[in-house]
């Protein structure tokens, strides 16, 4: 869809919904062209809950989770207005330069044939929207404390052990590896080293292979 220029792909995990380091990663995002993919966080969750009251089908499931992300994503928009919002691809695609938050489309979705499965969660999708966009990097942001001291010998991770951690969904390593994009993976407190991250990532980010 467009020639890669060095843009990045940040997949906002929905679990930084109650973390003070949220603002700050909005304020850094701000001053970047990142595309940033909410995370479903509380609204997910919220989604999760009313599935196993009423047992409706995974199909309604997977298009109320989108819609969850759609809400994560309105409401880092409103936390900083800084940010503009894009619906579809040609419309991202007209705010590169600029930082953008997806609101993803169920439709949209599931003309591409993303299977309705909780295994898939914004992880995968931030993948997908890569590889459409054709970034040069995706960075996943989670809220453990844990990857943002990696020990020096852990700065690479397979897509696999991640997903054994539990830090990326089921379905990420089908989605992400061996695609055009490198996938990066870091703590809450990362905001810290953008934009100086974009630039040298391997000095602040974990490294997802195959």
């Amino acid at each position: 869809m467009m020639e890669p220029k060095n843009i990045w792909a940040v997949k906002l995990g929905g679990s930084l919904a109650d973390s003070y380091c949220l603002i700050p990663w909005l304020e850094a995002l701000s001053q970047t062209s990142a595309i940033i993919v909410p995370g479903g966080g509380l609204f997910a969750d919220a989604v999760r809950q009313a599935q196993m009251h009423w047992h409706f089908d995974e199909q309604t499931a997977h298009h109320m989770a989108i819609l969850a992300m759609r809400q994560y994503g309105r409401m880092l928009a409103g936390l900083c207005p800084k940010l503009v919002m894009a619906t579809t691809l040609e419309n991202l695609v007209n705010h590169i330069g600029h930082a953008v938050v997806w609101l993803p489309d169920p439709e949209t979705l599931d003309e591409a044939g993303i299977p309705a499965t909780w295994d898939i969660s914004s992880d995968s999708l931030a993948a997908w929207l890569s590889n459409k966009l054709c970034v040069e990097n995706l960075l996943l942001v989670k809220s453990i404390a844990e990857l943002d001291k990696p020990d020096d010998k852990a700065r690479e991770l397979t897509a696999i052990q991640a997903a054994e951690a539990g830090w990326v969904d089921p379905a990420f390593n089908q989605y992400a590896m061996n695609q055009p994009f490198k996938s990066w993976l870091c703590g809450p407190e990362a905001y810290a080293n953008l934009p100086k991250g974009f630039i040298e990532p391997a000095r602040s980010f974990i490294l997802l292979r195959p």
